[in-house]
Formats: C-alpha cells, sequence, structure tokens
C-alpha cells in the first residue's frame, strides 16, 4: 500500500519523541491563544446596574424612540425658513431674438447706442447671446404662520422627547424583568443541583440496603422514579436558564454576548422588606409619568397648530435684495444693477382650503385633549394596579418564607425518621422534594416581589435607582 508522503512523515516522527515533540510545538503554540479566551467564570457577575447602563446606552427601542424624536426636533428647525433670510445664486445663459428680449439684454449690458433705436433693428433684432448672474436676499419680515408653527412644532418636539424618555423607562423595566428572571433560572437549576445529588446518595443508599434486604425492591424503583422526576425537572430548569440569558443580552442590546455570569441568588426577603420599609415607593402621583407629560404637551401642540391656521388669514411681509449681472461673455461680468423691495401679501380666500385646514386642527385638538384625559387616566390605574401587585407579592413573598422554614423541618424529621428505620426512602425523598419545591417558591417570590417594586417604580414615572442598592 502506498501512503502519502505527509502521513509517512508524521509516522517517522512519532516514532522518535524528539521529533514528535517538535511536531507538536507549533500546534500547542497555535492552540494557546485559544485556550486564552475569555470564559463566564473570568468576568464579574453581571449587575442590575450593568444592565441598565446598557439599555440605555444600546437597547434597541430606547435608540429608536430617540431616533423619532431627533426627527421632531428636525421639523422645529424647518420652521427657521419663515424666520431667518434665505441668500441664493443665480446663473444662466440664454440665446433670443425676441425684440423685447434682445433690446432688454442690451439695455441690462450697458450697451444701448442709437443704432439700436432703428425700428428695423427693433422689429427685427440679430440673435443675442445673454449671460446672467444674480446674489439675492430674502428676509421674512411678518409671516405669522411661520411664528405660530414653530410654537407647535416646539411643543410636538417636547412631547416627542418626553415619549422617548417614557420608552426608556419601559425598556429598562423589561431588562429588569429580564434579568431578575435570569436569575431566578440560575438559581433553579444550582437548587435542582443540589435536591439531584442529594436524592442519587440516598438512592445509592437504598440499593445497598436492597441488596441487604432492609428495603423492598419496589422501594428503590419508586426511589429511582423520583429521582428520574428531579432530573426531567433540572433539564427543563437548564434550558429555561439558556433562554433566560439569551433574553437578557437581547434586552441589552448584545444579543451575541452570553458570557458574562449571572449572581446564583436573589437579594434576600428581610433585604427587600427593609427597602419596602424604607418608604416605598416615595412617590404618590402620576404627574412624574413622562407619557402623561407627553400627552399634555401634544395638547399644547395641537392647540398651537389651530393658531397657526388662524394665522393663515393674516397678511405676510417680506423683504428682498438682488445684484444682478448681465454680460454677453461670462456669468456676473459687467456693471451690476440692484434693486430693494418690501412685498406684502394678503390670501383673503383660498377656496375653502384654509376652512379646512383650521377643521382639521381643531378636531386633531379635541382629540389630543381626549388622548391627554385617558392617559392621566390610565397612568392612574396602572399605578394603583402596581401598588396592589407589590403588596400582594410582599404578602406572597412572607408566605413562602414560612412555608420554607417548614418545609426544612419537616425533611429534618423525615431524615430523623429515615435514620432510625421508622420511615421508607420515597418517604424521604417526597420530604425532600418538597422542600426543593418550597426552595423554588420564595424564589420565584423574591422574583415577583423585586418585578412589582420595579413596576410600581415605572407606573409612577420614578427611576430604577433604589434597587441598584440590592446588587450583589
Amino acid at each position: 500500500m502506498t501512503r502519502h508522503p505527509l502521513f509517512t512523515r508524521a509516522l517517522r516522527a512519532v516514532r522518535s519523541p524528539r521529533r514528535a515533540a517538535l511536531l507538536v510545538a507549533p500546534l500547542v503554540a497555535l492552540a494557546a491563544p485559544l485556550g486564552a479566551q475569555p470564559t463566564r467564570a473570568d468576568r464579574p457577575a453581571l449587575r442590575l446596574a450593568d444592565v441598565l447602563r446598557a439599555v440605555d446606552a444600546e437597547g434597541y427601542a430606547p435608540a429608536a424612540a430617540r431616533a423619532d424624536a431627533d426627527a421632531a426636533g428636525a421639523d422645529v428647525t424647518a420652521t427657521l425658513q419663515g424666520l431667518l433670510p434665505t441668500l441664493r445664486i443665480e446663473g444662466g445663459t440664454a440665446r433670443t431674438t425676441d425684440p423685447i428680449g434682445v433690446f432688454g439684454a442690451r439695455l441690462r449690458q450697458r450697451a444701448v447706442t442709437a443704432a439700436d433705436f432703428d425700428p428695423a433693428r427693433l422689429n427685427r433684432p440679430d440673435a443675442l447671446t445673454l449671460t446672467t448672474g444674480a446674489l439675492v436676499l430674502e428676509q421674512p419680515v411678518f409671516v405669522p404662520q411661520a411664528l405660530l408653527g414653530r410654537r407647535a412644532a416646539t411643543f410636538a418636539a417636547q412631547a416627542a422627547d418626553a415619549m422617548a424618555d417614557r420608552t426608556g423607562e419601559q425598556s429598562r423595566l423589561a431588562a429588569a424583568r429580564a434579568y431578575y428572571g435570569a436569575v431566578v433560572a440560575v438559581a433553579a437549576v444550582s437548587a435542582l443541583d443540589s435536591a439531584l445529588a442529594a436524592g442519587r446518595a440516598h438512592v445509592s443508599q437504598a440499593a445497598t440496603l436492597e441488596r441487604n434486604g432492609v428495603v423492598t425492591r419496589s422501594d428503590m424503583l419508586l426511589a429511582q422514579v423520583r429521582v428520574g422526576d428531579l432530573e426531567a425537572q433540572r433539564a427543563s430548569a437548564a434550558g429555561n436558564a439558556i433562554v433566560a440569558r439569551l433574553g437578557v443580552a437581547v434586552q441589552m442590546g448584545a444579543p451575541a454576548d452570553t458570557l458574562a455570569a449571572l449572581p446564583s441568588t436573589l437579594p434576600s426577603t428581610a433585604e427587600i422588606t427593609a427597602l419596602v420599609n424604607a418608604g416605598w415607593p416615595h412617590a404618590t402621583g402620576t404627574e412624574a409619568r413622562r407619557d402623561v407629560q407627553a400627552a399634555q404637551l401634544g395638547v399644547r401642540a395641537a392647540r398651537a397648530d389651530v393658531q397657526r391656521t388662524n394665522g393663515s388669514w393674516l397678511p405676510t411681509v417680506g423683504a428682498v435684495l438682488r445684484n444682478d449681472w448681465a454680460t454677453v461673455d461670462q456669468p456676473f461680468g459687467g456693471s451690476p444693477y440692484w434693486t430693494v423691495g418690501v412685498m406684502a401679501s394678503w390670501s383673503v380666500f383660498k377656496g375653502g382650503a384654509d376652512v379646512a385646514d383650521r377643521q382639521r386642527a381643531a378636531a386633531r385638538a379635541r382629540a389630543a385633549a381626549s388622548r391627554a384625559d385617558g392617559a392621566v387616566a390610565q397612568a392612574n390605574l396602572e399605578a394603583t394596579q402596581a401598588r396592589i401587585q407589590r403588596e400582594v407579592a410582599i404578602e406572597r413573598l412572607q408566605i413562602a418564607d414560612r412555608s420554607l422554614e417548614q418545609a426544612r423541618e419537616a425533611l429534618r424529621l423525615v431524615q430523623r425518621r429515615y435514620d432510625g428505620g421508622l420511615a421508607a426512602i420515597t418517604e424521604l425523598l417526597d420530604a425532600a422534594a418538597a422542600r426543593t419545591a418550597a426552595d423554588l417558591a420564595t424564589v420565584s417570590a423574591r422574583h415577583d416581589a423585586l418585578v412589582a417594586l420595579a413596576a410600581e417604580r415605572v407606573a409612577l414615572g420614578l427611576d430604577l435607582t433604589p434597587l441598584l442598592a440590592l446588587d450583589r
């Protein structure tokens, strides 16, 4: 059989230890940087403060809302067209045999002579090329629609800014919910790992007892069923943890970055209760909610727009200054001539378009007022719901804590009976399962309490800063 030369060389290297070392060394050197890649364990645990900071900087929804607000700000800049001067440069060239055009062109060139008044030349002039240039400055003096339109656009831009802020608040709440959910998922995996390790140890002990005839075969099989159930729960929890971690990364605007470690536990019940007892949530009304403020600014913008439509019935005044050049050879050549003027315009009737414009603006103002009233009512409803949910969550947390203590005591008593030969292995595993369920219920209750605290703050238009004190 014919061997490839590279295979033969590698075989010789393996047969010679020194050559093998020389062959493997470059591969080891090449692999070293790969082994130096950062892992989850190398990074500090992700805190809520880190998540909120990332949402503000890289979050998708806040970035889109801020861009919309910037677009509304550009509308304010656009209204300057009716207030600031405009300066433009004009230039062109034309060739004509139009009698008036030819005579006027020569006059603009300062080139008229007595021969140009010859009737035959006036009636049938030779073709003439005229090159023109102009510098034109126009200044609006009184444009009511521009002034009032700028006021309306300013209120609308402020409303867009407020809505962008509200989107940021809601995004931070969603991120906090995802973060706490991810911590719960990790804690569930840890709790099930502990329960599974204890269950397997008990099953191993039961297997020994079965061989010695102390426990029956059915007890042994039931114990294995209990452990199998724990294994299934652990597999499900591990999958939920992966999805939850991805959810946090998406909220942070970095869906590919899932290497950040998460805390293994949530803040304790005592820490959460102390935070609530410190005077939570430090506000009683919804005046600070940015969506309510946006709706109220929308009313002001709509009313200002009605005033803008009324301004269409007022005259407008503008001034103009022109400096023109007219030559036969190049733009801006020859002797210039200037023009200064003031123009007034008053559209008395526009065929009903102005009436329709005002009707639309008045209807939009009524709609904005209704939306503002609805925003206030909705905000008060959400604040009340959030307060009730927070109170219920704190009460459920206290109940879960009591249940956990009871489950721990029950497991301790069953363990003593089992050690004394008075309880079956299945009874012990059932007590351990109850303890694990109580552990998970307590973690879930802490999660619900933290989310309820955050939701109440957002419902009142407040930030989540107090929750950062619970960061681990």
